[in-house]
């Protein structure tokens, strides 16, 4: 979706960039072997592009137990990633796995409507 000259922007920008995969798949439908590929290989080239390490990767899609599996989740542990985003809702706390960080959309137009939705998201993890 971007130019290499468009994520070599991002990053000098002091935007993180992280890997998600080469073609976009749902894990969950591709062989292993191919799965680990696709994950390997956007590392790879976004470290190409960029002359450092990436370390975050986000699944594509993102839910869990249906777009990844526990297997994808260990698989981007062993390829040395530091950490990986999930879609699922919600805060993560302190005990959650670093491999499966869930998202919440903070993106409300007042205070107290954002605010709210934190509250929300820290009682639903209690």
């Amino acid at each position: 979706m971007l130019s290499t000259t468009q994520v070599r922007q991002l990053r000098s920008a002091d935007m993180g960039v992280g890997a998600h995969t080469v073609s976009h798949p749902i894990l969950a439908n591709l062989q292993l072997n191919r799965a680990r590929r696709e994950i390997a290989d956007s590392r790879d080239t976004l470290e190409a592009i960029l002359g450092e390490r990436v370390g975050l990767f986000a699944y594509p899609n993102g839910k869990p137990g249906i777009d990844y599996l526990p297997e994808h989740v260990e698989m981007v542990e062993s390829l040395g990633f530091d950490g990986a985003l999930s879609t699922a809702w919600g805060a993560n706390r302190y005990s959650s796995s670093v491999y499966e960080l869930r998202r919440f959309t903070p993106w409300d137009r007042t205070r107290l409507r954002y605010s709210t939705r934190l509250l929300s998201n820290y009682i639903s993890k209690q």
